[in-house]
């Protein structure tokens, strides 16, 4: 008897993006920025568009009536109706204990700004993030090391790319760690952290833990109960889902009773409040006292679509096709350019440490707008530039290395992302392009 499975192929999952059916100067597009936005499929697509033809009304407990009940069950859940919302959708996805840790956001950024500044800092406390950090998880720190309300330090990576865990612990040993603030995968390497040793490690010496997990929880499965993570932090946008949802998951404890640890709501007005006077008030629980003000209710009911489409496809098929795609790509590119001296990938030279990341720096003469001509010249779309890991490279190349003086120090850093509606065929018409563009260069 042959077995049915529901389950796509990676294949077939293309025909539910309606940007790769686009074309430009008769050419379909390459899409491989996928570590800044994924693609959105027709199911998120069809899900905002049915709130605002069916039911465009305001959420939580503002309203009750049709509209607003369909929204509030879409997104809360309702069980006589067999809906389990977005919000327990997303719970169940990375395996928290209680929807009521799910904190809608705008994005990462956001989640992380609410950690920064809702967690009872003392002036001497530390802060510690790694030395490969996005700018959303380092500048909000270095804002309160600014106002003399924490102290930020770091912990380096190894020679071999790798995370040190006996570095790491000699810091929380050396002084007073309050917090670990660390992306859980890089989007510069793509390299993902042991994660549950380093939580571990961390409660050992009574810090918390806040993972930034944008680009981890996309590619892979994730369970914040197995990791006992504190608190996690990613967006819907880099998952198939709607742009401006974010999560922040944060340990039920630390949202509720009143120890120390716990996590205070800084946006405060409408939706939050549970009573109010001309001389107090008093809130919500959470989640609803940190989700102030009307909400982007289309995006959050998506991001259920976006949950659930994934899930479909299974995160542990997801990794393994974009792994598939980037040893491919890593063997062509060093096979091609590995030897010449100028050629050089970021990271781990092994593809199955970066999932489906790969950045590499160009040291030559003129080696700016390679993206520019990708794009321009066969619809393909990578990133250049630094992705917003400024402190990395100024780091190891000094400030002002975008600008130099002479042109044998010229160098840019390309990165390609893939996700699981790219194909072994975008990625030989990349390095046919690519080669192209070498060659025109006069490169090789």
């Amino acid at each position: 008897m042959k077995l049915i499975t529901t389950v796509p192929t990676m294949e077939s999952c293309r025909a539910h993006f309606p940007a790769l059916s686009t074309e430009r100067n008769s050419k379909p597009p390459v899409y491989l920025d996928n570590a800044c936005t994924t693609l959105a499929p027709r199911q998120v697509i069809d899900s905002i568009n049915e709130y605002y033809l069916s039911y465009p009304a305001c959420g939580g407990r503002r309203s009750h009536h049709w509209f607003a009940n369909e929204v509030r069950d879409r997104i809360e859940g309702n069980d006589a109706r067999r809906i389990k919302g977005s919000r327990r959708l997303i719970a169940e996805f990375i395996n928290a204990s209680s929807p009521e840790e799910i904190i809608f956001t705008s994005n990462t950024t956001h989640a992380i700004n609410l950690v920064a500044l809702g967690f009872n800092f003392h002036p001497a406390d530390v802060v510690l993030v790694s030395d490969r950090e996005h700018n959303s998880n380092l500048i909000p720190w270095l804002r309160l090391q600014e106002n003399g309300q924490i102290r930020v330090d770091t912990t380096a990576a190894n020679s071999d790319s790798g995370f040190d865990l006996d570095v790491f612990e000699q810091r929380l040993r050396a002084g007073r760690v309050r917090m670990v603030s660390l992306a859980y995968s890089s989007n510069l390497t793509g390299q993902t952290l042991p994660a549950r040793e380093i939580i571990e490690i961390a409660h050992r010496y009574g810090a918390r833990v806040l993972l930034d997990g944008a680009q981890t929880i996309p590619h892979q499965a994730v369970d914040v109960q197995e990791l006992d993570a504190d608190f996690l932090a990613f967006s819907l946008h880099k998952m198939c889902g709607p742009r401006g949802v974010g999560v922040l998951y944060a340990r039920r404890e630390l949202l509720i009773g009143k120890g120390s640890d716990r996590l205070t709501p800084v946006v405060l007005g409408g939706g939050t409040v549970a009573d109010s006077s001309y001389d107090s008030f008093s809130l919500l629980d959470a989640p609803e006292s940190f989700e102030s003000g009307i909400q982007n209710y289309p995006g959050q009911i998506a991001a259920g679509a976006a949950i659930e489409y994934l899930s479909n496809l299974g995160m542990a098929q997801i990794a393994a096709h974009e792994l598939t795609l980037n040893r491919y790509l890593t063997d062509e590119l060093m096979k091609r350019y590995g030897d010449l001296g100028w050629f050089r990938i970021i990271g781990p030279q092994d593809a199955a440490a970066r999932g489906g990341i790969l950045s590499f720096e160009v040291r030559r003469p003129n080696a700016v707008g390679i993206a520019d001509e990708l794009d321009r010249k066969s619809n393909i779309m990578i990133r250049d530039g630094v992705f917003c890991v400024h402190s990395y490279f100024n780091a190891r190349y000094g400030q002002g290395w975008m600008r130099p003086k002479s042109h044998k120090d010229h160098r840019m850093i390309y990165r390609v992302s893939l996700y699981f509606y790219n194909t072994l065929e975008e990625c030989r018409a990349f390095l046919l392009a690519l080669d192209e563009v070498f060659k025109e260069r006069c490169y090789i």
